[in-house]
């Protein structure tokens, strides 16, 4: 009776709590919203619930397109993030998008001036590091090549932002003099300036006791060249936590792990480092770049970290393939976890859980999907599995599944209605509404991912609270191609969230105007303030022709003030 007593008391806590902050993001006095982390709040919900300026009836292709663009040195695969307010020296109180790419450099443009074309400070790789080439994250034979990046590998995962010390917080893959280093870095928000103070670089190691393959003497060791940091940074109680998987899962042999590290954010220090299969092979910590998940309200006294690993070895203290949950801080070790009845079949076809985690907002729920369209809601007191349905299909008829990825995004409608959206690959997108018991389908959109493309929309949702008329569902995938092994141009789409049958726009609606460019791959869009800033790749060039420059699109409403399609220079 305690247990249930304290289940039921936690899901009320939540729902109540969860409610109270709906209301108060409808209603919030100031219209001004930072992304200061990874799909907008800690739950990786994917949703800006304070977005008062774009409205399903402003966004079409007469009032709403590209405005302006700002040039970068490489391929961004991180999220761009939000600060309003910065207090930029010599220039006041401005509203600063930052930007950071595979080439190790670290942006602070201008989130609102077409004018301000050149960035307030801009850290670059003689900060950061030379990235790492990518032929040298992989041992493949002769006569093969890594494709899933296009050139170096340096900052992959979306950095986090510290609003109360004013920092920016971003880990960078590196080499020099032959050796590979992953750092974590910390920067004043307003000038760039590394936090020497916080011990800011502080190299990353790891080792934990295991059997496990490549083991040595009974110890696991974080090994810098292969690993790849994917999932977006968390912050949370002054505590960051950063998560690595390998780049490929076999290449030549199963020798790689998957981590999850926790850093006091004002020293730095590292606080503990988990190994999700020292006994055994894989486990990956990837999550399609989402970041790992965490409620503050849960689980007194603290706060418990969800994350998703993929396919590897299960049993004993191996847990790849499941939902994990996990004490935080010194604690860090996995409390439960939930794992597929389907674990060994999704190892053996490489069909891993391939989703970040979701926190429902209003419910003791963590979904997370996978790379054979199925989606799996666990009951977070025990982790016992509620639902497990298809979210996915391969609606061409091929024997391909239709993989998920990039994390699903919720909202609660005007009705007061929980909306679940997940777009696989090869499908259309697809809406699913909670009746309390489950999710149902409720309405897809009538066009759907190309065919024999990867890796299907990465999606976001504004939104002024639950407010009727408000709620737009943005996607980001191939416009056509596979991004998986290649740079592909992609598309931005806009949908009435409460009926996604309903397209508001798209860049291609406006001929050359909107367009978007190279497709970013696992990239979300990102909605604050009435702007939408899309993460863009270089646009691959024939040989012995200069490489087109990586950039970051801005769209937001045309009012006349700035050129439609111009580009500063």
């Amino acid at each position: 009776m305690r247990h249930n007593f304290g289940r039921l008391w936690t899901t009320l806590a939540i729902a109540a709590l969860s409610g109270s902050w709906l209301r108060t993001a409808a209603q919030s006095p100031n219209p001004k919203v930072d992304v200061l982390t990874n799909r907008y709040d800690i739950a990786r919900t994917g949703a800006n619930l304070r977005e008062t300026i774009l409205q399903t009836r402003s966004v079409s292709a007469a009032q709403f397109g590209k405005i302006f663009e700002r040039e970068v040195d490489g391929d961004i695969y991180a999220q761009p993030l939000v600060k309003t307010n910065v207090a930029i020296p010599g220039a006041g109180l401005r509203d600063v998008v930052y930007v950071a790419t595979v080439n190790n450099s670290l942006y602070a443009f201008d989130a609102d001036s077409a004018a301000q074309s050149r960035p307030y400070w801009h850290v670059t790789n003689q900060v950061l590091g030379k990235p790492v080439p990518k032929a040298d994250v992989t041992d493949l034979p002769p006569g093969q090549e890594y494709q899933n990046f296009q050139s170096e590998i340096g900052i992959v995962a979306t950095p986090v932002i510290d609003d109360q010390s004013g920092t920016i917080y971003v880990v960078a893959h590196s080499k020099s003099e032959g050796a590979y280093h992953f750092r974590l870095h910390a920067f004043d928000l307003a000038t760039g300036r590394e936090k020497s103070e916080m011990h800011s670089p502080m190299e990353i190691q790891a080792s934990y006791l295991g059997n496990g393959a490549a083991n040595e003497e009974g110890k696991i060791v974080f090994r810098p060249r292969k690993m790849l940091n994917r999932p977006g940074l968390l912050l949370m109680n002054d505590v960051v936590y950063l998560a690595f998987a390998t780049h490929l899962d076999g290449e030549p042999k199963f020798e790689g792990h998957g981590w999850i590290m926790a850093y006091d954010a004002r020293s730095l220090k590292q606080l503990a480092a988990l190994c999700t299969t020292p006994d055994g092979i894989q486990g990956g910590i990837w999550q399609s770049g989402v970041g790992l998940a965490a409620d503050p309200r849960e689980g007194a006294p603290y706060p418990l970290i969800y994350a998703v690993a993929a396919n590897g070895s299960v049993g004993g203290r191996n847990f790849a393939q499941s939902i994990l949950q996990l004490y935080p801080g010194t604690l860090m070790s996995v409390k439960r976890a939930f794992t597929p009845a389907e674990q060994a079949y999704q190892n053996d076809n490489d069909l891993d859980l391939s989703t970040g985690p979701v926190l429902l907002p209003d419910m003791a729920y963590v979904l997370g999907c996978g790379k054979d369209g199925k989606c799996y809601l666990v009951d977070r007191a025990d982790m016992r599995l509620v639902q497990e349905f298809a979210a996915g299909t391969n609606s061409y008829g091929g024997e391909r599944p239709s993989n998920i990825h990039g994390g699903p995004v919720v909202w609660r409608d005007s009705a007061n209605n929980l909306r679940l959206y997940v777009w696989g690959e090869e499908d259309f997108l697809r809406a699913f509404q909670f009746d309390g018991l489950r999710f149902r389908g409720a309405g897809k959109s009538t066009m759907r991912a190309p065919e024999k493309s990867m890796p299907g929309g990465i999606l976001a949702i504004s939104a002024n609270g639950n407010t009727a008329g408000s709620a737009i569902l943005w996607a980001s995938l191939p416009l056509s191609g596979d991004a998986n092994m290649g740079t592909v141009p992609g598309i931005v789409r806009a949908f009435d969230a409460a009926n996604v049958e309903r397209e508001l726009w798209n860049s291609e609606q406006a001929g050359g105007r909107d367009r978007l460019g190279m497709f970013a791959k696992f990239c979300p869009p990102v909605v604050a303030n009435g702007k939408l800033y899309m993460a863009t790749f270089a646009d691959p060039a024939p040989a012995g022709q200069p490489v087109a420059p990586n950039k970051l699109v801005v769209y937001g409403l045309l009012n006349g003030s700035v050129r439609p399609g111009a580009t500063d220079q």
